[in-house]
């Protein structure tokens, strides 16, 4: 099998995008290729990237795909292709050199490794830790980012965590043929903690290398989540646990979503928020009817909403 293709998902933020290739460029590692999806941006992105990459391939979508639509488009590239792995990242990332071949050596030191992330850094770096691979709590319905905030590592080996976040992350090629792509219905967020736990429940197992790092220019508070992401972060929440919950636990699980959902709601109306309140909103009644895919940008809301 021949190396590794790095796929860079964009949509808009230029400047972000260009930055995250010219790391990418210092990459180590046996790169056997860089790909760019473009989910439709509106800021030239292709065409700049053309001009100051001319050794990227790009595919223009004809539309926003998403996340996880957008990025199913690499995987099957590599696969087809022969490749040993595919390096996922986002567009608002930023590389260490050493980061693939530390991921790389952590992935072929066991038979059932499906996928490797690194050590995640907030950005700006005087933030500390946006990620150490990730933690599923099952009864209560919630994730979290291992030890986000703090300045250093508790760990500095590589070991299994229960998923690791989607902004940058190696996928070996033995997990894809097993598991398969990402689950479409999410959009963005939350299907990469979902293809981990199918991996994981296929046999593989999943890593963090703290030796390897790169750089999220994201926020770590909720409290900067745009209305956007509060619609996916609702919905998907309730569409993981709900996919993967099993028996009573499940219907518990289901409970303790819906509940913080419509707490958080509240707590965004009193806080003089309505728009993120309603996109709250909507992600519930978007799991209930079964609206998967894209959000069209909170058009047609039928949820009720106080008018207080």
């Amino acid at each position: 099998m021949s190396g590794i293709l790095v796929a860079i998902l964009t949509y808009n933020r230029l400047p972000d995008t260009i930055a995250c290739l010219e790391s990418v460029r210092r990459l180590e590692g046996p790169v056997e290729g860089v790909l760019v999806l473009d989910n439709d941006s509106t800021d030239g992105t292709p065409q700049a990237i053309r001009r100051a990459f001319p050794e990227v391939q790009i595919w223009e979508l004809e539309r926003n795909r998403g996340y996880a639509a957008g990025n199913n488009l690499a995987l099957q590239m590599a696969l087809e292709r022969g490749m040993e792995g595919v390096f996922l990242l986002n567009n608002d990332t930023v590389v260490d050199p050493q980061c693939l071949v530390r991921m790389l050596e952590t992935a072929r030191s066991m038979p059932q490794v499906g996928a490797v992330g690194p050590l995640i850094w907030a950005w700006p770096p005087s933030q500390g830790i946006w990620a150490l691979g990730g933690e599923i709590h099952w009864r209560r319905a919630y994730t979290l980012h291992r030890e986000a905030g703090h300045m250093e590592p508790s760990r500095r080996f590589p070991h299994p965590v229960d998923f690791v976040p989607g902004c940058g992350f190696l996928l070996r090629r033995e997990a894809l043929e097993a598991v398969g792509g990402f689950d479409e219905r999410y959009f963005m967020y939350w299907e990469e903690t979902d293809w981990c736990q199918r991996a994981r429940r296929a046999g593989f197992s999943i890593w963090v290398d703290p030796r390897a790092q790169m750089w999220h220019k994201a926020p770590l508070s909720s409290e900067d989540l745009s209305p956007t992401t509060l619609y996916y972060m609702t919905r998907n929440r309730l569409l993981f646990f709900w996919a993967h919950g099993c028996g009573m636990e499940r219907w518990i699980a289901l409970a303790h979503a819906v509940h913080g959902a419509v707490r958080l709601a509240q707590q965004l109306e009193q806080r003089e928020r309505p728009s993120h309140a309603r996109a709250v909103r909507e992600g519930l009644y978007a799991f209930f009817r079964r609206r998967w895919g894209i959000w069209e940008n909170g058009k047609g809301a039928r949820w009720p909403v106080s008018s207080g």
